[in-house]
């Protein structure tokens, strides 16, 4: 029995990055056979990046779990000593380093072995083989071994591929978009009620106070305010929260595509949830043919984009998803579908893929994933959009007890410099103006047009490919300093 997971793991990442037009990366095939209770292999030296798995031995074993934490791992129940192969398809990269470091860690029982072999399209030839017996330290838990594997072996066995870094003549472009929330009504306005400010709690459910006070989405006015700020900011576009046909988000988002064709700037829907998946084709389809011939619909190769949230892409499967863009193909509908999620079963269905929101991720995680994501994302054609925010706190009644402190900024610059150093195509923001969350980067009374300011900076300098100073003053030039000096939080000092 076979058992086939997809991932994006990057089980090793040198925090600094540097500018490059193309990259090499070495497709290999790493067998994993352990009989101890868990195993972990760790990586330095160089990158290893897994697309996908399969447990090809041993995928009945209780309690099971494969790749832990972004881990090359093998967990099992307490003293099991099941035999277990796992077969991970991987890439080789930043081999900047004499040789590729392998560290085993693992239970006091039983072996662990690696193996690296060249892929089987490539023949599937031994590379090298490391295994790791009983107890190498017994004053250390985790039981570590540390191997070493030439890179000139590396290169010598496996013909690298050649993956070129994005630039505004690449698929897709660069370009910056923020995700927008038009779901705010007043009783002055064209909606006539008051829709998600609340008058009844004493901050009207918004963590912060928008400088142009508790607004109507559906005024014309504000939203050619919002499209002007954000122009002048270097955003190109909204992705405008969208919750079904004739929502109060669906009637904004024809007053936001008239008034954004006016002023020829770019917007598209984020679709935000669906019960069934006939119910997505049906939406799609009132999408595409109520919204997408209108100039400003945002389109890649002539395709119009849509954004789908992680609500609803973890509801349904990949093969569901794969149903529902069939069903629209067979309509005759084009699509350009971006998911949300950093998994590599989710490239198998969409075109693209993002995450919505990365506050809960430490900086070092987020590099990692985003890193990987966006290498696997050109190495299958798709579209990366690596997103940024300035912090998190929610500001309505019953609201998660997570908050990200903005730091003065520095939260906002330490996610715009893990976002550059991804090489994405497009970089999304994390948001315009959703109050509720504290997320917003429109004008308040708190911070004024600070945001925005700091937004144009660092889509100047991404656009232009530069890198910007050492503004914490701790030595590490910005283009390779994740973590700068957080006010309050001296333990993420220079990570």
């Amino acid at each position: 029995m076979k058992a086939a997971v997809l991932l994006i793991v990057l089980a090793a990442l040198s925090l600094y990055s540097y500018a490059l037009s193309a990259e090499e990366i070495y497709p290999v095939d790493i067998l994993l056979n352990t009989t101890s209770d868990w195993t972990d292999v760790t990586f330095s030296g160089g990158n290893v990046l897994v697309h996908s798995y399969e447990v090809t031995t041993g995928s009945s074993t209780p309690d099971l779990a494969v790749m832990r934490h972004g881990t090359l791992s093998i967990e099992k129940k307490q003293f099991d000593t099941t035999s277990v192969v796992v077969r991970f398809h991987a890439y080789v990269t930043d081999l900047t380093a004499s040789a590729l470091c392998i560290t085993i860690s693992k239970g006091h029982i039983g072996a662990t072995t690696i193996a690296f072999w060249t892929t089987e399209s490539a023949g599937a030839r031994l590379i090298a083989t490391y295994i790791h017996k009983g107890v190498a330290n017994t004053s250390d838990p985790s039981n570590p071994r540390t191997f070493s594997l030439s890179t000139a072996k590396i290169k010598s066995a496996v013909a690298p591929q050649v993956v070129q870094v994005p630039s505004d003549t690449s698929f897709g472009g660069k370009k910056v978009l923020a995700f927008y929330y038009p779901w705010y009504g007043n009783p002055e306005g064209p909606s006539g009620h008051w829709v998600h400010w609340n008058p009844s709690s004493p901050n009207r459910n918004a963590t912060h106070t928008p400088v142009a006070g508790y607004y109507d989405s559906q005024d014309p006015a504000t939203i050619r305010q919002h499209i002007s700020e954000a122009r002048a900011a270097g955003i190109d576009g909204f992705i405008v929260s969208w919750w079904g046909k004739g929502t109060f988000e669906d009637r904004s988002f024809q007053v936001i595509l008239d008034v954004a064709a006016q002023e020829r700037f770019a917007v598209t829907v984020y679709y935000e949830d669906a019960q069934s998946t006939a119910q997505i084709v049906s939406d799609v389809s009132y999408i595409l043919l109520r919204y997408a011939s209108n100039p400003s619909f945002l389109t890649v190769d002539g395709a119009p984009v849509i954004f789908f949230y992680g609500r609803v892409t973890d509801k349904f499967s990949p093969q569901d998803w794969k149903s529902v863009f069939d069903a629209l193909h067979l309509q005759g509908r084009k699509l350009f579908a971006i998911g949300d999620g950093l998994r590599s079963d989710l490239m198998a269905v969409f075109q693209g893929i993002h995450t919505y929101n990365p506050v809960s991720l430490a900086i070092e995680d987020a590099a990692q994933q985003y890193k990987a994501a966006s290498l696997l994302a050109r190495i299958q054609g798709d579209v990366f959009a690596a997103t940024v925010t300035p912090g998190f706190e929610e500001g309505f009644q019953g609201a998660s007890d997570l908050v990200v402190d903005r730091a003065d900024g520095d939260t906002y610059r330490s996610f715009w410099r893990v976002a550059r150093a991804s090489e994405p195509q497009w970089i999304l923001i994390t948001s315009f103006n959703e109050w509720h969350e504290g997320s917003e980067i429109e004008p308040s009374a708190e911070f004024y047009t600070f945001y925005l300011e700091l937004t144009a900076e660092e889509v100047a300098a991404w656009k232009a490919g530069e890198s910007v100073d050492d503004r914490d003053g701790d030595g590490v030039p910005d283009a390779k300093d994740y973590c700068p000096d957080y006010p309050g939080k001296p333990e993420t000092n220079g990570c």
